[in-house]
């Protein structure tokens, strides 16, 4: 137990050193920052604005209201900046580190290499979709009158962090296909695609596919499950499939990066 305890601290000390250096390098470019969030807001104009399309002669979609559809909207938006901020820029560098042969000083650190490799760079200017995001959803709360109680934000917490995992896992994974399958560079943009299903409620799509993106690729996890936590209408059955898809996203990325490890050939031996 101290073994452990003692290795999930030298993992947190070094996760803080990972962002402070990011935050650093990032702050030399401050524009870039200006210029993220203006593109998260125009990107927020558009989806609000088809959103608001769909509306104009329906009351409901789905069962849902267009300000409750904003909630989903924003947490699209909190999902797609994490992916922009962290994902991205670690999954490019693992692709050219294999490629190079420069991930054979990852491997010699002792220290996990997936931590290494997918937590070790953040863009913090992409982090204005996550701002964007909380925007929106203050905003949808307010229209409706709604201020959730305690419980709620708790269960809204626990799954927004564990869509946060399942989107890591799914990332992690995939950049592991970088050991055997160097020509992967486009595997964030499949993600990203994928992602798009989260930025309607899922209640608003048609049966069979509501039930392939809740219950066998519970994409709506990601933000049709947390809007419902804070809206008071999680179903039991929905949560538990999501917790679970997460875990098992989060052992199977684990195994794939010990077996890529494990396989792998140093492109500058």
């Amino acid at each position: 137990m101290r073994c452990l305890w003692q290795s999930v601290r030298r993992h947190a000390n070094l996760l803080r050193l990972f962002i402070q250096n990011s935050l650093l390098a990032n702050l030399e470019y401050r524009v870039n920052f200006a210029g993220a969030l203006l593109m998260s807001l125009l990107d927020a104009l558009w989806a609000v604005g088809g959103a608001l399309l769909f509306y104009t002669h329906r009351t409901t979609i789905g069962g849902w209201t267009f300000h409750e559809a904003l909630i989903v909207i924003g947490l699209f938006f909190i999902a797609s900046g994490f992916v922009d901020a962290v994902m991205q820029p670690n999954v490019r560098d693992v692709i050219e580190a294999v490629r190079s042969g420069t991930m054979d000083y990852t491997l010699i650190r002792p220290i996990n290499p997936m931590f290494h490799a997918t937590l070790r760079r953040f863009r913090f200017e992409k982090l204005s979709g996550l701002l964007v995001g909380m925007v929106l959803i203050g905003y949808a709360l307010t229209q409706l009158r709604l201020w959730p109680a305690l419980e709620r934000w708790l269960v809204f917490s626990l799954l927004g962090l564990a869509a946060v995992a399942l989107l890591y896992a799914l990332m992690a994974a995939l950049a592991a296909l970088c050991f055997w399958v160097v020509d992967v560079a486009n595997v964030d943009e499949l993600v990203l695609g994928i992602l798009e299903v989260a930025r309607f409620p899922a209640q608003a799509f048609p049966e069979p596919l509501r039930g392939l993106i809740s219950f066998v690729f519970p994409i709506a996890f990601i933000s049709t499950a947390p809007a419902e936590a804070l809206l008071g209408r999680l179903t039991l059955p929905l949560a538990l499939c999501g917790l679970g898809f997460t875990l098992l996203a989060l052992w199977l990325s684990a195994w794939a990066w010990q077996r890529a490890v494990a396989s792998y050939t140093s492109a500058s031996s």
